[in-house]
Protein backbone atom coordinates (compact mmCIF):
# COMPACT_ATOMS: atom_id res chain seq x y z
CA UNK A 1 0.00 0.00 0.00
CA UNK A 2 1.43 3.43 -0.62
CA UNK A 3 2.68 4.80 2.16
CA UNK A 4 1.32 8.52 1.59
CA UNK A 5 -1.74 6.92 0.84
CA UNK A 6 -4.62 6.52 3.51
CA UNK A 7 -6.71 4.41 4.49
CA UNK A 8 -9.58 6.13 5.37
CA UNK A 9 -10.80 9.33 2.29
CA UNK A 10 -9.72 10.43 -1.01
CA UNK A 11 -10.35 13.26 -3.36
CA UNK A 12 -11.05 13.70 -6.77
CA UNK A 13 -12.47 9.82 -7.55
CA UNK A 14 -14.24 9.29 -10.65
CA UNK A 15 -18.07 9.44 -10.47
CA UNK A 16 -18.19 5.97 -12.18
CA UNK A 17 -15.98 4.26 -9.80
CA UNK A 18 -18.08 6.01 -6.46
CA UNK A 19 -21.32 5.33 -8.06
CA UNK A 20 -20.59 1.06 -8.79
CA UNK A 21 -18.72 0.99 -5.37
CA UNK A 22 -21.69 2.67 -3.26
CA UNK A 23 -24.01 0.38 -5.58
CA UNK A 24 -22.07 -2.61 -4.59
CA UNK A 25 -21.55 -2.32 -1.05
CA UNK A 26 -25.62 -1.66 -0.96
CA UNK A 27 -25.79 -5.15 0.43
CA UNK A 28 -28.50 -6.39 -2.72
CA UNK A 29 -28.14 -10.29 -2.46
CA UNK A 30 -29.17 -10.39 1.03
CA UNK A 31 -32.34 -9.33 -0.39
CA UNK A 32 -33.64 -12.81 -1.73
CA UNK A 33 -32.79 -14.19 1.24
CA UNK A 34 -35.10 -11.72 3.27
CA UNK A 35 -37.86 -12.47 0.45
CA UNK A 36 -37.95 -16.01 0.51
CA UNK A 37 -38.58 -15.72 4.52
CA UNK A 38 -41.13 -13.00 3.86
CA UNK A 39 -42.72 -15.55 2.12
CA UNK A 40 -42.88 -18.61 3.83
CA UNK A 41 -42.70 -17.09 7.26
CA UNK A 42 -46.37 -15.21 6.05
CA UNK A 43 -46.58 -12.74 3.74
CA UNK A 44 -44.49 -11.29 0.99
CA UNK A 45 -45.77 -7.77 2.33
CA UNK A 46 -43.78 -8.31 5.22
CA UNK A 47 -40.84 -6.91 3.07
CA UNK A 48 -42.02 -3.54 3.88
CA UNK A 49 -40.32 -3.49 6.49
CA UNK A 50 -37.42 -3.19 4.20
CA UNK A 51 -38.81 -1.98 1.26
CA UNK A 52 -39.98 1.08 2.93
CA UNK A 53 -36.28 2.58 3.05
CA UNK A 54 -37.03 3.23 -0.54
CA UNK A 55 -38.89 6.94 0.25
CA UNK A 56 -35.60 7.58 2.68
CA UNK A 57 -33.32 6.14 0.16
CA UNK A 58 -34.92 8.63 -2.62
CA UNK A 59 -35.16 12.06 0.24
CA UNK A 60 -31.29 10.93 0.79
CA UNK A 61 -30.24 11.96 -3.17
CA UNK A 62 -32.68 14.81 -3.70
CA UNK A 63 -31.98 16.81 -0.68
CA UNK A 64 -28.78 16.19 1.31
CA UNK A 65 -25.77 14.30 -1.69
CA UNK A 66 -25.18 17.30 -3.37
CA UNK A 67 -24.16 18.92 0.22
CA UNK A 68 -21.83 16.58 1.72
CA UNK A 69 -19.23 17.67 -1.55
CA UNK A 70 -18.55 21.16 -0.13
CA UNK A 71 -18.11 19.99 3.43
CA UNK A 72 -14.13 21.00 3.90
CA UNK A 73 -13.24 18.16 6.04
CA UNK A 74 -11.68 14.47 5.11
CA UNK A 75 -14.47 12.31 7.30
CA UNK A 76 -17.88 13.03 7.79
CA UNK A 77 -17.74 12.26 11.16
CA UNK A 78 -15.84 15.20 11.18
CA UNK A 79 -18.49 17.29 9.82
CA UNK A 80 -19.61 17.66 13.21
CA UNK A 81 -16.96 20.29 14.07
CA UNK A 82 -17.89 22.16 10.83
CA UNK A 83 -21.54 22.05 11.96
CA UNK A 84 -21.13 22.66 16.09
CA UNK A 85 -19.16 24.41 18.23
CA UNK A 86 -17.61 23.94 21.83
CA UNK A 87 -17.41 21.04 24.15
CA UNK A 88 -20.73 19.64 23.06
CA UNK A 89 -19.16 19.32 19.71
CA UNK A 90 -16.20 17.35 20.92
CA UNK A 91 -18.08 15.57 23.71
CA UNK A 92 -20.84 14.45 20.65
CA UNK A 93 -17.94 13.44 18.26
CA UNK A 94 -16.15 11.26 21.12
CA UNK A 95 -19.33 9.39 21.61
CA UNK A 96 -20.27 8.97 17.91
CA UNK A 97 -16.95 7.25 16.56
CA UNK A 98 -16.64 5.22 19.54
CA UNK A 99 -20.96 4.48 19.17
CA UNK A 100 -20.89 3.71 16.17
CA UNK A 101 -17.23 2.28 15.81
CA UNK A 102 -17.16 -0.58 18.50
CA UNK A 103 -21.02 -1.02 18.47
CA UNK A 104 -22.96 -0.15 15.52
CA UNK A 105 -20.94 -0.93 12.59
CA UNK A 106 -20.18 -4.58 14.08
CA UNK A 107 -23.91 -5.16 14.02
CA UNK A 108 -23.76 -4.33 10.54
CA UNK A 109 -21.14 -6.19 9.90
CA UNK A 110 -22.66 -8.85 11.90
CA UNK A 111 -25.53 -8.99 9.61
CA UNK A 112 -23.97 -9.29 6.59
CA UNK A 113 -21.73 -12.07 8.11
CA UNK A 114 -24.61 -13.80 9.23
CA UNK A 115 -26.70 -13.76 5.71
CA UNK A 116 -23.25 -14.31 3.76
CA UNK A 117 -22.51 -17.70 6.02
CA UNK A 118 -26.27 -19.43 5.94
CA UNK A 119 -25.27 -19.33 1.71
CA UNK A 120 -21.73 -20.96 2.31
CA UNK A 121 -22.82 -23.80 4.93
CA UNK A 122 -25.60 -24.62 3.04
CA UNK A 123 -23.38 -24.66 -0.58
CA UNK A 124 -20.31 -26.14 1.11
CA UNK A 125 -22.22 -28.63 3.35
CA UNK A 126 -20.74 -26.75 6.92
CA UNK A 127 -21.65 -26.04 10.38
CA UNK A 128 -23.20 -22.22 10.53
CA UNK A 129 -20.84 -21.29 13.03
CA UNK A 130 -17.60 -22.88 11.32
CA UNK A 131 -18.84 -21.10 8.04
CA UNK A 132 -18.83 -17.54 10.07
CA UNK A 133 -15.53 -18.00 11.59
CA UNK A 134 -14.49 -18.83 7.89
CA UNK A 135 -15.85 -15.57 6.52
CA UNK A 136 -14.67 -13.82 9.48
CA UNK A 137 -10.95 -14.80 8.92
CA UNK A 138 -11.18 -13.90 5.35
CA UNK A 139 -12.21 -10.40 5.76
CA UNK A 140 -9.23 -10.57 8.72
CA UNK A 141 -6.53 -11.31 6.18
CA UNK A 142 -8.36 -8.76 3.17
CA UNK A 143 -8.04 -5.93 5.80
CA UNK A 144 -4.35 -5.51 5.20
CA UNK A 145 -5.30 -4.09 1.64
CA UNK A 146 -8.59 -2.05 3.09
CA UNK A 147 -8.06 1.19 1.58
CA UNK A 148 -10.81 3.60 0.39
CA UNK A 149 -8.95 4.60 -2.79
CA UNK A 150 -8.55 0.79 -3.68
CA UNK A 151 -11.72 0.14 -2.56
CA UNK A 152 -13.34 2.05 -5.43
CA UNK A 153 -10.59 0.48 -8.11
CA UNK A 154 -11.25 -2.90 -6.85
CA UNK A 155 -15.10 -2.53 -6.40
CA UNK A 156 -15.48 -1.87 -10.03
CA UNK A 157 -13.42 -4.62 -10.92
CA UNK A 158 -15.31 -6.78 -8.53
CA UNK A 159 -18.58 -5.57 -10.12
CA UNK A 160 -18.06 -6.45 -13.61
CA UNK A 161 -17.07 -9.68 -12.66
CA UNK A 162 -20.21 -10.16 -10.52
CA UNK A 163 -22.83 -9.37 -13.37
CA UNK A 164 -20.88 -12.18 -15.94
CA UNK A 165 -21.79 -14.50 -13.15
CA UNK A 166 -24.84 -13.95 -12.31
CA UNK A 167 -25.84 -14.01 -15.73
CA UNK A 168 -24.57 -17.67 -16.31
CA UNK A 169 -26.19 -18.80 -13.12
CA UNK A 170 -30.12 -16.90 -14.18
CA UNK A 171 -29.58 -18.37 -17.55
CA UNK A 172 -28.53 -21.73 -16.00
CA UNK A 173 -31.59 -21.55 -13.56
CA UNK A 174 -34.14 -20.89 -15.76
CA UNK A 175 -33.06 -23.51 -18.42
CA UNK A 176 -32.93 -26.50 -15.58
CA UNK A 177 -36.22 -25.42 -14.32
CA UNK A 178 -38.92 -24.78 -17.26
CA UNK A 179 -38.28 -21.16 -18.31
CA UNK A 180 -40.04 -18.01 -17.25
CA UNK A 181 -43.73 -19.38 -18.53
CA UNK A 182 -43.25 -22.43 -16.19
CA UNK A 183 -42.12 -20.47 -13.07
CA UNK A 184 -44.77 -18.18 -14.18
CA UNK A 185 -47.81 -21.16 -14.08
CA UNK A 186 -46.59 -22.76 -11.00
CA UNK A 187 -46.87 -18.86 -9.04
CA UNK A 188 -50.04 -18.75 -10.41
CA UNK A 189 -51.46 -21.92 -9.30
CA UNK A 190 -49.59 -21.80 -6.26
CA UNK A 191 -51.57 -21.29 -3.17
CA UNK A 192 -49.18 -19.73 -1.34
CA UNK A 193 -50.04 -15.87 -0.55
CA UNK A 194 -48.10 -13.73 -2.61
CA UNK A 195 -49.47 -10.38 -2.32
CA UNK A 196 -47.24 -7.38 -2.75
CA UNK A 197 -49.63 -5.02 -0.65
CA UNK A 198 -50.89 -6.56 2.21
CA UNK A 199 -54.84 -6.87 2.52
CA UNK A 200 -56.78 -3.90 4.34
CA UNK A 201 -57.08 -4.12 7.96
CA UNK A 202 -54.59 -7.04 8.27
CA UNK A 203 -51.73 -6.98 10.52
CA UNK A 204 -49.27 -6.98 8.24
CA UNK A 205 -51.11 -4.11 6.70
CA UNK A 206 -51.26 -1.92 10.05
CA UNK A 207 -47.83 -2.33 10.22
CA UNK A 208 -47.59 -2.03 6.24
CA UNK A 209 -48.84 1.80 7.40
CA UNK A 210 -46.02 2.09 10.07
CA UNK A 211 -43.35 1.30 8.05
CA UNK A 212 -44.44 4.25 5.18
CA UNK A 213 -45.33 6.60 7.26
CA UNK A 214 -43.35 6.39 10.51
CA UNK A 215 -40.09 3.99 10.05
CA UNK A 216 -38.45 5.27 6.88
CA UNK A 217 -37.81 8.81 8.39
CA UNK A 218 -37.79 8.20 12.59
CA UNK A 219 -35.72 4.80 12.05
CA UNK A 220 -33.01 5.30 8.84
CA UNK A 221 -30.39 8.32 9.13
CA UNK A 222 -31.06 9.80 6.00
CA UNK A 223 -28.00 12.23 5.24
CA UNK A 224 -25.29 9.33 4.08
CA UNK A 225 -23.92 10.01 8.12
CA UNK A 226 -21.64 6.52 7.05
CA UNK A 227 -19.17 5.46 4.07
CA UNK A 228 -20.83 6.59 1.65
CA UNK A 229 -20.98 10.32 2.77
CA UNK A 230 -17.37 9.87 2.28
CA UNK A 231 -17.42 8.84 -0.91
CA UNK A 232 -19.26 11.57 -2.06
CA UNK A 233 -16.97 14.20 -0.73
CA UNK A 234 -14.37 12.50 -3.09
CA UNK A 235 -16.59 13.21 -5.84
CA UNK A 236 -15.34 16.28 -8.63
CA UNK A 237 -18.45 17.95 -9.31
CA UNK A 238 -22.07 18.21 -8.32
CA UNK A 239 -22.80 16.92 -11.87
CA UNK A 240 -20.67 13.96 -11.05
CA UNK A 241 -21.62 13.21 -7.65
CA UNK A 242 -25.47 13.23 -9.06
CA UNK A 243 -24.29 10.79 -11.94
CA UNK A 244 -22.43 8.40 -9.61
CA UNK A 245 -25.69 7.88 -7.67
CA UNK A 246 -28.58 7.85 -10.56
CA UNK A 247 -26.62 5.81 -13.53
CA UNK A 248 -25.74 3.18 -11.65
CA UNK A 249 -28.81 1.94 -10.16
CA UNK A 250 -30.83 3.05 -13.77
CA UNK A 251 -28.13 -0.10 -15.06
CA UNK A 252 -28.83 -2.47 -12.34
CA UNK A 253 -32.76 -2.00 -12.38
CA UNK A 254 -32.97 -5.86 -14.84
CA UNK A 255 -30.70 -7.11 -13.01
CA UNK A 256 -33.02 -6.56 -9.73
CA UNK A 257 -35.83 -8.06 -11.21
CA UNK A 258 -34.47 -11.04 -12.56
CA UNK A 259 -32.99 -11.62 -9.09
CA UNK A 260 -36.40 -11.17 -7.06
CA UNK A 261 -37.49 -14.21 -9.02
CA UNK A 262 -35.16 -16.70 -7.76
CA UNK A 263 -36.96 -17.06 -4.24
CA UNK A 264 -40.20 -17.50 -6.05
CA UNK A 265 -38.55 -20.12 -7.78
CA UNK A 266 -37.43 -21.82 -4.78
CA UNK A 267 -40.96 -21.52 -3.59
CA UNK A 268 -42.78 -22.48 -6.42
CA UNK A 269 -40.63 -25.55 -7.18
CA UNK A 270 -40.73 -26.59 -3.82
CA UNK A 271 -37.02 -27.14 -3.42
CA UNK A 272 -37.13 -25.72 0.23
CA UNK A 273 -39.84 -27.47 1.39
CA UNK A 274 -39.02 -29.34 5.67
CA UNK A 275 -36.22 -26.54 5.89
CA UNK A 276 -35.75 -25.78 9.67
CA UNK A 277 -33.98 -22.07 8.93
CA UNK A 278 -35.87 -20.00 6.24
CA UNK A 279 -33.38 -17.76 5.75
CA UNK A 280 -30.71 -20.51 4.80
CA UNK A 281 -33.16 -22.27 2.91
CA UNK A 282 -33.25 -20.16 0.07
CA UNK A 283 -29.67 -21.77 -0.97
CA UNK A 284 -30.98 -25.03 -1.86
CA UNK A 285 -32.67 -23.74 -4.95
CA UNK A 286 -28.81 -23.43 -6.53
CA UNK A 287 -27.90 -26.94 -4.98
CA UNK A 288 -30.71 -28.69 -6.00
CA UNK A 289 -30.81 -27.14 -9.43
CA UNK A 290 -27.31 -26.05 -11.04
CA UNK A 291 -24.68 -28.53 -12.12
CA UNK A 292 -21.82 -28.98 -9.23
CA UNK A 293 -19.43 -27.04 -11.04
CA UNK A 294 -21.29 -24.12 -10.72
CA UNK A 295 -21.60 -23.60 -7.32
CA UNK A 296 -18.35 -22.14 -7.32
CA UNK A 297 -20.19 -19.19 -9.21
CA UNK A 298 -23.19 -19.39 -6.53
CA UNK A 299 -20.29 -18.42 -3.87
CA UNK A 300 -18.78 -15.88 -5.85
CA UNK A 301 -22.45 -13.84 -6.67
CA UNK A 302 -22.80 -14.06 -2.98
CA UNK A 303 -19.00 -13.03 -1.80
CA UNK A 304 -18.99 -9.90 -4.14
CA UNK A 305 -20.97 -7.84 -2.60
CA UNK A 306 -20.45 -8.99 0.30
CA UNK A 307 -16.87 -8.32 0.61
CA UNK A 308 -17.81 -4.91 -0.62
CA UNK A 309 -20.65 -4.16 1.89
CA UNK A 310 -18.24 -5.91 5.05
CA UNK A 311 -15.08 -3.71 3.54
CA UNK A 312 -16.51 -0.14 3.04
CA UNK A 313 -18.60 -0.92 6.48
CA UNK A 314 -15.25 -1.62 8.11
CA UNK A 315 -13.28 1.57 6.48
CA UNK A 316 -15.81 3.31 7.86
CA UNK A 317 -15.50 2.07 11.14
CA UNK A 318 -11.77 2.25 11.62
CA UNK A 319 -12.14 5.95 10.34
CA UNK A 320 -14.30 6.73 12.99
CA UNK A 321 -11.97 5.00 15.71
CA UNK A 322 -8.82 6.16 14.01
CA UNK A 323 -9.06 9.30 12.36
CA UNK A 324 -11.70 10.63 15.01
CA UNK A 325 -11.47 9.43 18.23
CA UNK A 326 -7.77 8.14 18.41
CA UNK A 327 -6.51 11.43 16.52
CA UNK A 328 -8.55 14.11 17.38
CA UNK A 329 -8.64 12.78 21.14
CA UNK A 330 -5.69 11.11 22.25
CA UNK A 331 -2.48 11.66 20.27
CA UNK A 332 -3.12 14.30 17.02
CA UNK A 333 0.71 13.85 16.47
CA UNK A 334 0.66 10.50 15.54
CA UNK A 335 2.53 9.66 12.10
CA UNK A 336 1.12 7.99 8.87
CA UNK A 337 3.00 4.87 9.61
CA UNK A 338 1.55 4.18 12.91
CA UNK A 339 -2.03 5.61 12.13
CA UNK A 340 -2.16 3.00 9.10
CA UNK A 341 -1.20 0.17 11.76
CA UNK A 342 -3.98 1.36 14.53
CA UNK A 343 -6.21 1.57 11.74
CA UNK A 344 -5.63 -1.51 10.47
CA UNK A 345 -5.80 -2.77 14.19
CA UNK A 346 -9.02 -1.51 14.19
CA UNK A 347 -10.96 -2.96 11.36
CA UNK A 348 -10.19 -6.21 12.73
CA UNK A 349 -11.05 -5.26 16.21
CA UNK A 350 -14.57 -4.77 14.03
CA UNK A 351 -14.76 -7.55 11.85
CA UNK A 352 -13.96 -10.35 14.65
CA UNK A 353 -16.62 -8.69 17.15
CA UNK A 354 -19.09 -8.78 13.88
CA UNK A 355 -18.37 -12.46 13.86
CA UNK A 356 -19.27 -13.09 17.27
CA UNK A 357 -22.68 -11.04 16.82
CA UNK A 358 -23.17 -13.22 13.87
CA UNK A 359 -22.62 -16.50 15.66
CA UNK A 360 -24.89 -15.00 18.27
CA UNK A 361 -27.31 -13.56 16.26
CA UNK A 362 -31.00 -15.54 15.97
CA UNK A 363 -32.09 -14.54 12.46
CA UNK A 364 -31.49 -11.36 10.03
CA UNK A 365 -35.05 -9.64 10.55
CA UNK A 366 -33.85 -10.13 14.71
CA UNK A 367 -30.55 -7.37 13.35
CA UNK A 368 -32.78 -5.43 11.50
CA UNK A 369 -35.29 -5.17 13.96
CA UNK A 370 -32.84 -3.98 16.92
CA UNK A 371 -30.68 -1.76 14.43
CA UNK A 372 -34.06 -0.09 13.64
CA UNK A 373 -35.37 0.55 17.03
CA UNK A 374 -32.57 2.24 18.40
CA UNK A 375 -32.20 4.30 15.78
CA UNK A 376 -36.34 5.26 16.31
CA UNK A 377 -36.70 8.72 16.05
CA UNK A 378 -33.24 10.06 15.40
CA UNK A 379 -33.86 10.96 11.44
CA UNK A 380 -34.90 13.83 12.19
CA UNK A 381 -32.14 15.20 13.87
CA UNK A 382 -29.74 14.23 11.22
CA UNK A 383 -31.89 16.03 8.67
CA UNK A 384 -32.43 19.17 10.44
CA UNK A 385 -28.84 20.03 11.31
CA UNK A 386 -28.61 20.87 7.43
CA UNK A 387 -32.09 22.94 7.40
CA UNK A 388 -32.17 24.47 10.57
CA UNK A 389 -30.18 26.59 12.59
CA UNK A 390 -31.39 25.97 16.03
CA UNK A 391 -30.47 22.34 16.10
CA UNK A 392 -27.00 21.95 18.23
CA UNK A 393 -24.80 19.11 19.07
CA UNK A 394 -26.69 18.26 22.20
CA UNK A 395 -29.57 17.86 20.26
CA UNK A 396 -27.91 14.71 18.47
CA UNK A 397 -26.20 13.41 21.22
CA UNK A 398 -29.74 13.17 23.28
CA UNK A 399 -31.37 11.85 20.38
CA UNK A 400 -28.94 8.70 19.80
CA UNK A 401 -28.54 8.55 23.70
CA UNK A 402 -32.40 8.70 24.07
CA UNK A 403 -32.55 6.27 20.70
CA UNK A 404 -30.02 3.62 22.44
CA UNK A 405 -31.79 3.35 25.86
CA UNK A 406 -35.59 3.62 25.80
CA UNK A 407 -35.75 0.20 23.69
CA UNK A 408 -34.25 -2.36 26.57
CA UNK A 409 -36.39 0.41 28.96
CA UNK A 410 -39.60 -0.13 27.13
CA UNK A 411 -38.86 -3.80 26.36
CA UNK A 412 -38.33 -4.57 30.26
CA UNK A 413 -41.89 -2.79 31.22
CA UNK A 414 -43.51 -4.39 28.11
CA UNK A 415 -41.99 -7.86 29.82
CA UNK A 416 -42.37 -7.04 33.65
CA UNK A 417 -44.95 -4.13 34.40
CA UNK A 418 -48.47 -5.99 34.23
CA UNK A 419 -50.49 -2.19 33.52
CA UNK A 420 -47.71 -1.19 30.81
CA UNK A 421 -48.36 -4.78 29.20
CA UNK A 422 -51.78 -4.96 28.89
CA UNK A 423 -51.99 -1.12 27.76
CA UNK A 424 -49.91 -2.56 24.57
CA UNK A 425 -51.77 -6.21 24.33
CA UNK A 426 -54.79 -3.84 24.50
CA UNK A 427 -53.33 -1.50 21.50
CA UNK A 428 -52.40 -5.09 19.69
CA UNK A 429 -55.87 -6.04 20.40
CA UNK A 430 -58.05 -2.94 19.30
CA UNK A 431 -55.56 -1.71 16.59
CA UNK A 432 -54.86 -5.46 14.86
CA UNK A 433 -50.99 -4.91 15.44
CA UNK A 434 -48.19 -6.04 16.55
CA UNK A 435 -45.80 -5.16 19.01
CA UNK A 436 -43.04 -4.00 16.67
CA UNK A 437 -44.48 -1.74 14.70
CA UNK A 438 -46.10 -0.29 17.96
CA UNK A 439 -42.82 0.05 19.39
CA UNK A 440 -41.70 1.50 16.38
CA UNK A 441 -44.26 4.66 16.92
CA UNK A 442 -43.77 4.51 20.94
CA UNK A 443 -39.93 5.36 20.88
CA UNK A 444 -40.19 7.97 17.70
CA UNK A 445 -42.61 9.78 20.03
CA UNK A 446 -40.40 9.40 23.12
CA UNK A 447 -36.86 10.00 21.35
CA UNK A 448 -38.46 13.12 19.35
CA UNK A 449 -39.77 14.48 22.77
CA UNK A 450 -36.79 14.57 23.85
CA UNK A 451 -34.36 16.09 21.75
CA UNK A 452 -36.71 18.61 20.55
CA UNK A 453 -36.92 19.37 24.61
CA UNK A 454 -32.70 19.56 24.51
CA UNK A 455 -32.76 21.63 21.66
CA UNK A 456 -34.81 24.31 23.43
CA UNK A 457 -32.62 24.12 26.68
CA UNK A 458 -29.53 24.36 25.50
CA UNK A 459 -27.74 26.75 24.59
CA UNK A 460 -27.49 27.73 20.16
CA UNK A 461 -23.76 26.96 18.26
CA UNK A 462 -22.02 29.65 18.65
CA UNK A 463 -22.92 32.38 16.50
CA UNK A 464 -19.15 32.07 14.52
CA UNK A 465 -19.78 28.23 13.56
CA UNK A 466 -23.36 28.90 12.10
CA UNK A 467 -22.19 31.56 10.08
CA UNK A 468 -19.36 29.58 8.70
CA UNK A 469 -21.22 26.64 8.12
CA UNK A 470 -24.17 28.84 6.38
CA UNK A 471 -22.03 30.89 4.48
CA UNK A 472 -19.66 27.35 3.19
CA UNK A 473 -22.68 25.50 2.56
CA UNK A 474 -25.15 27.59 1.68
CA UNK A 475 -28.35 24.72 2.20
CA UNK A 476 -31.19 27.11 2.37
CA UNK A 477 -34.24 25.78 4.75
CA UNK A 478 -34.59 27.94 8.22
CA UNK A 479 -31.33 29.90 8.74
CA UNK A 480 -32.78 33.10 8.84
CA UNK A 481 -30.85 34.70 11.67
CA UNK A 482 -28.07 34.23 9.21
CA UNK A 483 -26.32 35.57 5.78
CA UNK A 484 -25.84 33.56 2.96
CA UNK A 485 -27.76 30.66 3.85
CA UNK A 486 -28.69 30.02 0.05
CA UNK A 487 -31.78 28.13 -1.06
CA UNK A 488 -33.29 24.48 -1.29
CA UNK A 489 -35.15 24.80 -4.70
CA UNK A 490 -37.45 22.64 -2.65
CA UNK A 491 -39.92 22.28 -5.51
CA UNK A 492 -37.32 20.31 -7.99
CA UNK A 493 -36.19 18.38 -5.18
CA UNK A 494 -39.74 17.59 -3.69
CA UNK A 495 -40.96 16.54 -6.83
CA UNK A 496 -37.77 14.33 -7.63
CA UNK A 497 -38.16 13.07 -4.23
CA UNK A 498 -41.82 12.19 -5.70
CA UNK A 499 -40.68 10.53 -8.49
CA UNK A 500 -37.68 8.65 -7.18
CA UNK A 501 -40.28 6.85 -4.35
CA UNK A 502 -42.65 5.98 -6.85
CA UNK A 503 -39.78 4.58 -9.36
CA UNK A 504 -38.87 2.71 -6.20
CA UNK A 505 -41.89 1.10 -5.03
CA UNK A 506 -42.84 0.30 -9.19
CA UNK A 507 -39.71 -1.70 -9.21
CA UNK A 508 -41.47 -4.40 -7.54
CA UNK A 509 -44.66 -4.38 -9.52
CA UNK A 510 -42.70 -4.51 -12.86
CA UNK A 511 -40.64 -7.63 -10.89
CA UNK A 512 -44.17 -9.00 -10.52
CA UNK A 513 -45.49 -8.40 -13.97
CA UNK A 514 -42.25 -9.76 -14.90
CA UNK A 515 -42.57 -13.09 -13.02
CA UNK A 516 -45.98 -13.71 -13.75
CA UNK A 517 -45.04 -13.37 -17.44
CA UNK A 518 -47.79 -10.56 -17.94
CA UNK A 519 -44.74 -9.03 -20.83
CA UNK A 520 -47.08 -6.13 -22.06
CA UNK A 521 -47.40 -4.49 -18.62
CA UNK A 522 -43.83 -5.44 -17.80
CA UNK A 523 -42.77 -3.38 -20.58
CA UNK A 524 -45.15 -0.91 -20.37
CA UNK A 525 -44.09 -0.14 -16.34
CA UNK A 526 -40.60 -0.39 -17.07
CA UNK A 527 -40.51 2.31 -19.79
CA UNK A 528 -42.73 4.62 -17.19
CA UNK A 529 -40.00 3.69 -14.76
CA UNK A 530 -36.85 4.87 -17.14
CA UNK A 531 -38.88 7.87 -18.06
CA UNK A 532 -39.41 8.78 -14.58
CA UNK A 533 -36.17 8.53 -13.75
CA UNK A 534 -34.66 10.64 -16.07
CA UNK A 535 -37.25 13.58 -15.38
CA UNK A 536 -36.22 12.81 -11.93
CA UNK A 537 -32.06 12.78 -13.04
CA UNK A 538 -32.80 15.78 -14.79
CA UNK A 539 -34.86 17.46 -11.71
CA UNK A 540 -32.43 16.94 -9.70
CA UNK A 541 -29.30 17.91 -12.31
CA UNK A 542 -31.37 21.31 -12.67
CA UNK A 543 -31.56 21.61 -8.60
CA UNK A 544 -27.91 21.14 -8.14
CA UNK A 545 -26.71 23.01 -11.23
CA UNK A 546 -29.03 26.18 -9.54
CA UNK A 547 -27.47 25.49 -6.23
CA UNK A 548 -23.66 25.55 -7.16
CA UNK A 549 -24.27 28.70 -8.96
CA UNK A 550 -26.18 30.33 -5.80
CA UNK A 551 -22.93 28.69 -3.88
CA UNK A 552 -20.49 30.83 -6.24
CA UNK A 553 -22.22 34.22 -5.52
Amino acid sequence: MDKKSNLFYSKNEAWWLIGFSILLAGGFMIEPQLIYASIVNGQLSDMWLYWSAAIGSAFSVSFFAHLWRNVPVKTENEFLFFRYSGKSAALLHQFRSLYLGLIIIPFLIGFSLLAFSKIVCFIVAIELKLAIILSTALVSLLTFFNSLKSRLRIDFVLFIVFILSFLSISISLFQNTGGLHHLATTIKSSSIHFDIIPSMGSKSFNAFLVFMLVQWWSASILDYPDMNGQKLMASNSGNDLAKSIFLPSLFIVLFRVVLFTLPFMAVGYGFTNNSIDSELAFTSLFVKILPSWMLVLVVVIFMIPFLSFVQNTQNWGGSLLIENFYKHHINAHVSNGMSKKLGIIAMIYIIIVAGVIAICAESLVGITKYLFAITAGVGPVFMLRWYWWRINAWSQLSAMLAALVYPPVLDWFYDHNKVIHELVIGLEYNFNIDYYPIKIIVLTIAVCFTWIMVTFLTAPTATKTLKTFAATIKPGGFWKPFNNSGKTFSKLRLLAWLLQTCNGFLLYFIFWHFLIASYALFIGLLLLFVLSFFVSYQLIQKANANYDLELGK
